[in-house]
């Protein structure tokens, strides 16, 4: 590999790792104006095509669960395990405010990550747009 490229891989990778690293630390800051209030609750889904249950957690005991388990370096969450199948395969997701579908962000490729995959509502496009 060319000298060149090969800092250029390496920049690349230094960026990608400082970026998870700050959107770790936001996610799972305690303390100052942005303390959780409790009992916000937010969506899950289990991502084993089996039993997909879907369910609502508190938005604190999730943080605390990354706190806990995230990888230093890796860009992806780790998945929580299902209360229903007993799976390590429950991740974050979204529910659409306009026809209840619950999916994983950025199912839609190339669009908003909030994109429905089945109606097509957006929150964030919405907002964007002024309506």
């Amino acid at each position: 590999m060319e000298e060149g490229t090969r800092k250029a891989v390496m920049i690349i990778i230094v960026v990608v790792c400082l970026t998870a690293a700050g959107v770790i630390t936001y996610m799972t800051r305690s303390g100052g104006g942005s303390a959780l209030k409790p009992g916000t609750m937010i969506w899950v889904k289990c991502n084993n095509p089996d039993c997909a249950a879907e369910f609502e957690i508190d938005q604190k005991d999730y943080l605390d669960f990354i706190r806990e388990n995230a990888v230093p370096g890796f860009t992806t969450m780790p998945p929580m395990e299902c209360e229903q199948c007993g799976e390590d395969s429950v991740f974050r997701a979204v529910k659409c405010e306009k026809c209840g579908k619950v999916f994983f962000p950025g199912t839609v490729e190339g669009d908003y990550r909030d994109k429905c995959p089945d109606c097509g509502y957006s929150k964030l496009e919405s907002r964007r747009k002024g309506e």
